[in-house]
């Protein structure tokens, strides 16, 4: 008995999308006499106890970064007349048309065959691109996988077959880069005008500008080069060396790059303003290229030279010219990135008085700008510990972020309600909704009563600050964020319904959840947020003529716990109608609800999820036939029983499993 279609799914870590990849596999396999084999590269036994329901070949693989070793390991296992494969991240939508194309016959007029991957631009399963994937071919012999990432078959047998049907993809984010605007007008102007007058020097600078815009460097680079070689205006040469730096910084590697900006100051000896335009250029490249003592060596430079031009402020006007001037050198985003970078590269070398000079530099008092850096200095924190906390105690401003920053660092050496008290002090003075999250965060992670937090919290505050925490939050660490919310709920309830709420809308939209688990975590996620508007909102807004004055989560939840009330009763169109019109208040939860629609649908349709301790009994007892003519080699009668058990037990993956083993013996 010939296998049709084997399919072949690399599993890595990923419990619960592995098993909605398997679910929608089920009903091709039961209906397309198929073999399902699962590449294991993971370590988690979860994975193969799921696996383990769906069949039988589990193949083990060690992860190589080869996507294609791991994907000619199913295919040599293939036994099949035809290949697929999938990923554990995908699941089919439909695979009635697949399943047509093989038991109609038509697989036999074509040699490979593309499927559809969704792929989502976002978690709220609107925003899609669409794209024809080559995951299906006859297994004929030379069949492999090339290529370590971003894999194929080869040979690809024309004709090919292109379906509608699709798998959703949520595995990553595609970007939408907008085309560069092109400057079709002015640079065959400016390139006319050169060519009749080629001493103007104006032109040359327009042009230069022009392709900087398109990110022409090669072009860039050449047009500046061959105006530096003619003559021209002490500022006008100033601007030329200030966009030959950047221009060389685009185009080539750090190496070279510092090469040429090097040469240039010390066979030019530019004025001050390009000294400085270059030192910052040279800071930036030996931050990459990992060269902290240069980088505090151009830092230092670059400092003592501006101060030196602030005391004659003319050289400014007399330097400048265009873009070259002094705002460009003082613009504060470039201006303290500088100095953010000079002060990391002198906490690498351990020197922390150095490391304070930069950073005391900065504006400090100005928390509206500084905010942007305390992300950053809490990546330093985490990276070199004890030096970072130094530094710190060596910075005399008194603000709110240091004042967190030192709270942390007394950790236990301080009694617990004093450090809670200055945390508290800290979210009460900030301006920054960061520092407050952070605060927040830490004082979780301290297992701190946050109830003492709330009164200098505006409740819209605390909301986008959990909202953040949550987010950041790994899926393993999300029950120690829903204990933090029973603790606040004994106290502020409607700070506790309202993290209790993140948590459980987080679970159900990353699909943590399946099957009835699915249902009764989306049921109690609805409870939770009636019960935190309910706290704020008048009883008679729940009525349907005042729902309008609802918040959006808040209809929402109205009409699914509706929808899972008529599911309850069976009442499937009303359940559906109430899914789709909440939807309208809540389009990212668009996969969730799609998901209980189709196990819904499955409720409706599988003749087990209706039927008596009768018919349960017989089923039973038709499996145990089949397995008694499996003993006995009767293959032929087995595959007759399977066939009809299958469309009376659909989900069955008992029965999934005897029919793979009918056809392997059989074959």
């Amino acid at each position: 008995m010939n296998i049709q279609l084997s399919i072949s799914l690399l599993a890595s870590e990923r419990a619960a999308s592995l098993e909605r990849c398997l679910d929608s596999l089920r009903p091709l396999m039961m209906q397309v006499p198929s073999e399902l084999i699962v590449v294991f590269t993971g370590t988690d036994e979860r994975i193969r106890e799921i696996a383990g329901r769906y069949t039988d070949q589990i193949i083990p693989f060690t992860w190589c970064n080869d996507f294609s070793a791991a994907r000619n390991v199913g295919l040599k296992a293939a036994r099949g007349e035809w290949f697929m494969y999938i990923d554990d991240d995908e699941w089919f939508e439909d695979t009635t048309e697949i399943r047509d194309f093989f038991l109609s016959g038509e697989c036999q007029n074509f040699g490979a065959a593309c499927y559809i991957q969704r792929n989502y631009l976002s978690w709220d399963g609107i925003r899609r691109s669409d794209f024809h994937a080559f995951r299906m071919a006859r297994n004929v012999p030379g069949m492999h996988f090339k290529n370590p990432i971003h894999e194929e078959m080869a040979p690809r047998l024309d004709p090919c077959k292109y379906f509608d049907s699709y798998v959703h993809h949520y595995g990553y984010v595609l970007e939408n880069k907008s085309d560069k605007e092109k400057t079709e007008r002015n640079v065959p102007l400016l390139l006319e005008s050169i060519n009749k007058n080629p001493s103007y020097i104006k032109n040359y600078i327009q042009l230069v500008q022009e392709y900087c815009t398109e990110s022409d460097w090669e072009n860039a680079e050449k047009y500046c080069r061959k105006a530096r070689i003619l003559k021209m205006e002490k500022y006008e040469r100033n601007w030329f060396q200030v966009y030959l730096g950047d221009i060389i910084c685009e185009k080539e590697d750090t190496t070279k790059a510092a090469q040429v900006i090097l040469s240039i100051l010390e066979k030019e000896k530019p004025c001050e303003l390009v000294r400085l335009s270059l030192y910052s250029k040279l800071i930036a490249l030996y931050t990459d290229s990992q060269e902290p003592e240069r980088v505090i060596q151009y830092g230092t430079l670059f400092e003592k030279t501006l101060a030196s031009m602030d005391k004659k402020p003319w050289l400014w006007q007399e330097q400048g010219y265009g873009g070259a001037n002094e705002g460009r050198i003082k613009a504060p985003d470039k201006l303290y990135l500088g100095r953010m970078r000079c002060a990391e590269a002198a906490l690498k070398l351990d020197d922390s008085e150095k490391a304070a000079y930069f950073l005391d530099l900065l504006p400090w008092n100005e928390e509206a700008w500084m905010q942007q850096y305390y992300s950053i200095f809490d990546k330093w924190r985490g990276k070199y510990g004890s030096r970072f906390l130094e530094l710190m105690r060596k910075l005399s401003y008194d603000v709110p972020y240091l004042w967190f920053q030192r709270a942390r660092d007394a950790g236990r050496q301080e009694k617990s309600d004093i450090r809670q008290n200055k945390f508290r002090q800290c979210i009460a003075e900030t301006e920054s909704l960061y520092l407050r999250q952070q605060i927040l965060k830490e004082a979780m992670n301290s297992e701190m009563d946050l109830s003492i937090f709330m009164d200098v919290l505006d409740v819209e505050i605390w909301k986008v600050c959990a909202v953040r925490i949550v987010d950041a939050t790994h899926s393993k660490e999300l029950s120690k964020i829903y204990k933090t919310a029973e603790n606040l709920m004994k106290k502020t309830p409607v700070h506790g319904l309202w993290l209790s709420k993140l948590v459980f809308e987080k679970e159900l939209i990353r699909g943590h959840f399946s099957g009835v688990k699915l249902i009764d975590a989306l049921s109690e996620y609805c409870q939770c947020v009636l019960q935190f508007y309910r706290k704020q909102y008048r009883e008679e807004l729940f009525n349907e003529d005042g729902s309008s004055l609802l918040p959006w989560d808040c209809r929402f939840a109205v009409l699914t716990s509706e929808g899972l009330d008529n599911m309850k009763r069976r009442e499937f169109p009303e359940a559906v109608r109430r899914f789709r019109s909440a939807l309208r208040y809540y389009p990212g939860m668009t996969g969730v609800l799609h998901e209980v629609i189709r196990l819904m649908a499955g409720q409706a349709d599988n003749p087990a999820q209706n039927a008596g301790a009768e018919f349960q009994a017989l089923a039973a007892q038709m499996k145990d036939a089949l397995k008694a003519m499996l003993e006995k080699g009767q293959y032929a009668e087995a595959m007759s029983v399977a066939k009809q058990l299958s469309s009376l037990l659909p989900e069955d993956l008992e029965l999934l499993r005897l029919r793979q083993k009918i056809l392997h013996e059989s074959a």
